[in-house]
């Protein structure tokens, strides 16, 4: 299934393409608008509301007849139905150092690779619902098997995804259960439809990873090569700080995923997203070709960053780099 990676005379689908709405998933994304605003809901809801509603249920009903495929939706449907405990009448009180060491703890023990906290911004949160509960953000790692992840877009490296978004939605559903459990407020927030906050503004805050050129995070040890979820909640923390490791600097020079993507739709250069200049991905092209092969994830796997043993010595590069600069 899928094209191999180094194929870049990929055409969209006509199929898929008559299902495509005359809105630019560009404009609902507010690409060069120079106000900020919250964001609005593009892709990953399956309620109706949003413009791209035919071509999101024509990527479900691709393929449905995989047993493998339908095995690994359902390895992320289980810890998703998981229930969320009552919130315990003992609320226990420590102070904001023991409970980042304990939340924290308890992340990693539960299957998060990496842990970060932030205060929770109401601009994270889409504009047709309503603020969610919780001032802090618990923003949780994991890590793909790179070898399946570099597969893309084989069904290899759609599973592999799955089983992330299966881990990390058991974790931060478990964690959240630990916190009610200790008489505070936590709602887990899992991908890809976390339906109404923005995860990755918040796992930058919480000194997860730096946005990449491919629109993707960037973290100094796991490179592109893992997914998110995030727990919000009342827990008396304090923030970390967002991470500055020079993979910025090094994407501006970078063009390994530029020539890696089929449809051509990473920028060499920044651009303006409601009134912020990051790097961004065209959505009307990548999406026609993430949904033509059920899966993509090929910028990650070939993001330098994300092979693993390098994150390391790329840091230290660019620490250097900025010495002698």
């Amino acid at each position: 299934m899928g094209k191999p990676n180094d194929d870049l005379s990929w055409t969209p689908n006509p199929e898929l393409m008559e299902l495509w709405p005359d809105t630019s998933g560009n404009t609902i994304n507010g690409l060069s608008e120079t106000e900020s605003r919250p964001p609005s809901p593009v892709f990953w809801r399956t309620d109706g509301s949003i413009a791209h509603t035919d071509v999101l249920h024509y990527f479900y009903n691709r393929d449905k007849d995989n047993e493998r495929l339908s095995l690994a939706r359902k390895l992320r449907e289980e810890p998703v139905a998981m229930p969320l405990v009552d919130i315990s009448n003992e609320k226990i009180l420590k102070s904001a150092d023991d409970w980042i060491r304990s939340a924290k703890q308890t992340a990693l023990d539960l299957g998060a690779d990496q842990v970060g906290i932030c205060e929770y911004q109401p601009e994270w949160t889409f504009d047709d619902r309503p603020q969610p509960k919780g001032g802090w953000a618990i923003v949780l790692a994991f890590a793909h098997e790179y070898d399946n992840l570099k597969t893309a877009p084989h069904d290899d490296a759609y599973v592999e995804v799955m089983v992330q978004y299966a881990r990390a939605a058991k974790t931060s559903k478990l964690l959240a259960n630990w916190i009610r459990g200790q008489g505070w407020y936590a709602d887990p927030k899992m991908g890809p439809n976390t339906e109404d906050v923005l995860m990755i503004p918040a796992a930058i805050a919480a000194g997860i990873g730096q946005l990449g050129k491919h629109g993707s995070l960037i973290n100094k040890e796991l490179g592109s090569n893992f997914r998110l979820s995030i727990v919000l909640t009342d827990l008396p923390v304090e923030a970390d700080f967002p991470e500055d490791f020079g993979s910025e600097e090094f994407c501006q020079n970078c063009q390994i995923c530029v020539n890696a993507c089929p449809p051509d739709a990473i920028s060499n250069s920044k651009q303006i997203v409601r009134g912020d200049e990051k790097w961004y991905v065209d959505f009307d092209k990548c999406v026609p070709y993430f949904v033509d092969n059920l899966v993509c994830g090929i910028c990650l796997a070939v993001c330098p960053w994300s092979r693993p043993g390098i994150a390391d010595n790329l840091v230290k590069k660019m620490a250097r780099r900025r010495i002698t600069s």
